[in-house]
């Protein structure tokens, strides 16, 4: 299997590695009681609650599994120059037709929240600024529609 890459920032990789914490320290434990207290009432014969138990523990077995590979192959964000969007760079930029002004700044896909800020490196945002500079125009196809931007800030 290759060796996969998972960008995150500082902050990004505490938030992780804080859920995976709390994964194998309680949410683990607490599936693993349900499943203990639903074999004391069941015959194992297709009892609901038992196999609720048991698709429970499976799930947080397997976001465990996730995120301990994402941690051992992640690779922390630096920014190194502001000359241009790349990883970790927050960039401001305005829709030239809607005169609309945004900031997000560029992260891996594991932290990623439009809503917060944060956009995915891979999203098609990203993807067209990264490498740009400020005063660069853009058009950017989305599934809203094209989009044509002009970066008016990095940092």
């Amino acid at each position: 299997m290759s060796k996969d890459i998972f960008p995150m920032t500082e902050a990004g990789l505490k938030k992780v590695t804080a859920e995976l914490t709390e994964l194998e320290n309680e949410k683990r434990e607490q599936a693993k009681a349900r499943i203990r207290a639903a074999r004391s009432f069941c015959d194992f014969n297709e009892d609901p609650e038992y196999e609720k138990a048991i698709d429970e523990l499976s799930r947080i077995d397997d976001r465990i599994s996730t995120l301990s590979y994402k941690i051992q192959h992640v690779k922390l964000i630096e920014q190194t120059d502001s000359s241009s969007v790349e990883l970790g760079s927050t960039v401001t930029f305005k829709d030239v037709l809607e005169e609309e002004v945004e900031t997000y700044t560029i992260v891996g896909s594991e932290e990623a929240d439009p809503l917060k800020g944060t956009l995915s490196n891979q999203s098609q945002v990203a993807q067209a600024l990264l490498g740009k500079q400020v005063n660069d125009e853009v058009n950017i196809q989305t599934p809203g529609g094209n989009r044509h931007i002009k970066i008016i800030n990095i940092s």
